[in-house]
């Protein structure tokens, strides 16, 4: 075919075009900017810029950083999206106190069309903080499904008016909001919108130091939560510990939707607290990422197995670290997990850990407690550093435990991954590796 055979740009039909910019648009997930990709192609000629222009849900996203320039472009985002739901992003952490404004001018005009709202904002005193909320609060967010929420504030925060001060207002409960994120904040529990979540991902500095119940007011008004996780981040000011023995009873909290549970750097005292006071009988996963040391002050939620109530539906279990345990060869942990989840069928264990917790299951009286019937898949990933011979210890370790469980009358493990270090892969004795795999179901997947 000749060049002046080819088919020219003007031939495409439009709503093609608009599918290859929105395929610009899903690749720049990545990029700084949800427009880097789009904006080029659109002046390669005018024909492809009217073509962008003309439609609206290509300008849906808007963007808006501490640039000056960005709010421009947002505005010019804003008039040409017509009707579309948007997808807002604010990113601002310099000289609030120019741009509030604006910034709220621009969500009052927006709110009823707002979908995903994702803010990270720095106020640098009281005055910006109650204007900001007071007002938000009085916006329509008709259609919004998700928000996501960080805050920084200048002022000096105690720990125990780091929560209070953080409450924020969320949208009405006529708001079909879905997901909520707040980082280095809290919402209010009487808010009406809590009841409708089916994700709540909550970060703070320290959980143990909120004002005690207000965590579990909040858990207790999300009732109809599928995914909830809880993250350990920042602000050192924040951090403190209440006794344990001087806190107040706490009623239990239902959540019979709940699928997924999470904590990520999380004080293991919180974490029990947490599992020990929720009715969860759909609980599928529990992720426990990172966990800080246990204090002394709370060792008794581990040991207190009497009054903990298992969540015998879990089938996935993940955990990347442990904490110090009481005793090393009694790992109060490893018996709250073997308390709790009964019933799991894919467990991964922290390299630095697994193998006083693998030891404590193997007693005999540990595995009448729970001979894990059900695991299926065991992951015991090795040591990112040099483990000076700690590989072979968790080889022996291992090989201990599925004795027990096959004394005990488990079946055998349909997958095992075990990971050994460098130092350790060429003088691991062949017997021992034998000895585990007559224990694992499927040769072709041990690893």
């Amino acid at each position: 075919m000749k060049d002046d055979q080819l088919p020219s740009i003007l031939t495409i039909p439009p709503e093609v075009i608009i599918n290859i910019f929105e395929y610009l648009l899903a690749d720049s997930a990545s990029s700084k900017s949800h427009y880097t990709d789009l904006l080029p192609v659109t002046q390669a000629s005018s024909h492809l810029r009217q073509t962008a222009l003309s439609a609206p849900s290509l300008w849906s996203t808007i963007e808006i950083n501490d640039k000056p320039s960005s709010f421009n472009f947002a505005k010019l985002c804003l008039a040409r999206s017509g009707n579309h739901k948007l997808d807002i992003s604010i990113r601002v952490l310099k000289k609030m106190e120019t741009k509030i404004k604006g910034l709220l001018a621009l969500l009052e005009y927006a709110s009823s069309r707002i979908r995903s709202l994702s803010m990270k904002l720095s106020f640098t005193g009281a005055e910006q903080w109650d204007q900001w909320w007071d007002s938000w609060k009085a916006f329509h967010y008709g259609a919004l499904e998700e928000f996501n929420l960080e805050v920084w504030r200048r002022e000096v925060m105690t720990a125990a008016n780091h929560a209070l001060n953080n409450a924020i207002p969320l949208p009405d409960g006529t708001s079909p909001l879905r997901s909520l994120t707040l980082v280095h904040a809290s919402p209010l529990p009487s808010s009406p919108v809590l009841s409708n979540l089916a994700v709540l991902k909550l970060a703070s500095a320290s959980f143990w130091s909120w004002p005690y119940r207000h965590l579990f007011d909040v858990l207790r008004s999300s009732n109809n939560l599928e995914v909830l996780e809880l993250r350990g981040v920042g602000l050192d000011t924040c951090q403190g510990s209440y006794s344990a023995h001087n806190l107040p009873p706490i009623p239990r909290v239902e959540h019979p939707k709940l699928r997924r549970l999470t904590f990520v750097g999380v004080e293991n005292n919180m974490v029990a607290q947490v599992l020990t006071n929720l009715t969860a009988p759909n609980l599928e996963t529990v992720s426990l990422e990172t966990p800080k040391q246990l204090k002394s002050d709370v060792q008794f939620v581990w040991n207190d197995l009497q009054s903990v109530a298992p969540f015998d539906a879990v089938r996935y279990l993940f955990v990347t670290d442990r904490p110090t345990p009481v005793s090393p060869h009694q790992d109060q942990f490893a018996l709250f997990l073997a308390k709790l989840f009964p019933s799991v069928e894919e467990m991964e264990l922290p390299p630095s850990g697994c193998r006083p917790i693998l030891m404590t299951w193997a007693e005999h009286v540990n595995i009448a407690l729970n001979p894990w019937k059900e695991l299926r898949s065991l992951v015991l990933t090795y040591p990112e550093h040099r483990c000076v011979g700690s590989s072979q210890d968790i080889l022996r370790e291992t090989l201990r435990f599925l004795e027990a469980r096959r004394r005990s009358g488990s079946p055998p493990l349909e997958w095992l991954h075990l990971g050994v270090c460098v130092d350790c892969q060429w003088s691991v004795k062949a017997t021992l590796l034998s000895a585990i795999k007559k224990l694992v179901r499927s040769k072709d997947d041990f690893e």
